[in-house]
């Protein structure tokens, strides 16, 4: 049977049970999308906007279900942003494999190799199956991490004479048994009973606490809560029990552009499963654009975000010592606070959407936004003084 450098790589992925590829299309990478489209080694394709967004977006998936997904980059990852992506889900134990392929003969430098747990670079198309295999072993092996996988365009385009049964392919049956409790926010079992203070009546503005108390009453035992970074996922922790091992996915320290991309790839890994991305408007900004994903893939995906114009997390530790404007704080020039339109925004990306404003708006708000058919977006608007007490 001949097969070309990227049908090899598609029946390899689907022999260790891939279900999703994320990505974004490069010169190098053309042989191997076509082999995902492939009848017999078909594997769904999502594209994303940026490319560190794919790698964020199997973060999720593996912290949801436990199982990886392939990130397919359109430039070697030493030149391409999701590098930083790529280091936090190391330093997350997120499973993933990495494929990467130039188009030319100058090799690209060497990535950091601090930022995945192995780099292999296939210079033959003899060696793509043991290099498959050795990648998805190493993946999984003591503790679980992404491996990068850099393959030539010339490899993956290459066509040879091979006989490949899938055992061939796939890793050790034990390796791929991944720990049920990596990537997981274990929060106590007794919060349940702990009344709630939300700080906040029906007026404006609302503290992020009324918020959150009005969405674990309206969720089922089950739900997957995403939480961005900063301030929030102290608060998230704090208020919400976890009833299953994987309730609750909180971005690594610093990783601002996480949650987005994150969320809806833990919805990918499970569907039935009620999926709420909880972020700061600063967090969202930083990967808003793919919401379009969900729009054009159907995943339903409930966003909140919480507006209030600013990065709150840093100006929370500000005691300024005269009147002045805080390091975080989105103004305008005559010191206005500025914030986008997050609810038209998302409208206008296809999204239903609402705008919250009084704490009377909340629960019916966000069950709309759970019996959503599609992706939906919530935005609240929240004060900028502290968040968390």
């Amino acid at each position: 049977m001949k097969l070309t450098g990227g049908q090899i790589v598609a029946k390899a992925l689907k022999a260790n049970g891939v279900g999703y590829v994320a990505g974004m299309p490069g010169n190098g990478t053309w042989a191997l999308l076509e082999a995902l489209l492939t009848v017999g080694t078909d594997i769904p394709f999502i594209q994303v906007m940026q490319e560190q967004s794919a790698v964020h977006l199997a973060d999720g998936y593996f912290r949801a279900c436990g199982r990886s997904m392939a990130v397919l980059l359109p430039v070697a990852l030493g030149l391409s942003k999701a590098l930083g992506a790529v280091a936090s889900a190391l330093a997350g134990s997120s499973a993933m494999l990495v494929i990467s392929g130039e188009d030319g003969d100058e090799r690209p430098a060497a990535p950091p190799t601090a930022t995945a747990k192995e780099h292999v670079r296939v210079a033959l198309p003899d060696q793509l199956p043991h290099a498959l295999r050795q990648s998805f072993d190493t993946m999984f092996s003591d503790r679980a991490g992404p491996v990068s996988l850099d393959i030539p365009a010339a490899v993956l385009r290459a066509s040879m004479d091979v006989r490949l049964a899938p055992a061939t392919l796939r890793a050790t049956s034990e390796v791929l048994r991944a720990d049920s409790r990596l990537n997981v926010v274990a929060l106590r079992e007794d919060s349940a009973s702990r009344p709630i203070e939300d700080g906040s009546g029906d007026v404006a503005p609302l503290t992020v606490q009324r918020p959150m108390a009005e969405l674990r009453s309206v969720l089922e035992q089950d739900a997957i809560v995403v939480v961005g970074t900063g301030n929030l996922q102290a608060l998230v922790r704090e208020m919400f029990p976890v009833y299953q091992s994987r309730n609750l996915c909180a971005a690594n320290a610093g990783m601002p552009g996480w949650a987005v991309p994150a969320a809806i790839g833990a919805k990918l890994a499970m569907p039935a499963r009620q999926v709420v991305c909880a972020v700061g408007d600063g967090d969202f900004l930083q990967s808003m654009q793919e919401v379009a994903v969900c729009v054009m893939h159907s995943i339903p995906v409930v966003f909140i975000v919480f507006n209030h114009s600013g990065y709150v997390s840093l100006s929370d530790v500000q005691t300024p010592l005269v009147e002045q404007h805080r390091a975080g704080e989105f103004n305008l020039p005559d010191g206005k606070p500025y914030a986008p339109d997050f609810a038209g925004i998302a409208r206008n990306f296809g999204l239903e959407a609402w705008r919250v404003e009084h704490a009377s708006q909340l629960n019916p708000t966000f069950i709309k936004a759970l019996n959503s058919k599609g992706p939906s977006l919530v935005e609240v608007i929240t004060t900028r003084g502290p968040q968390v007490n």
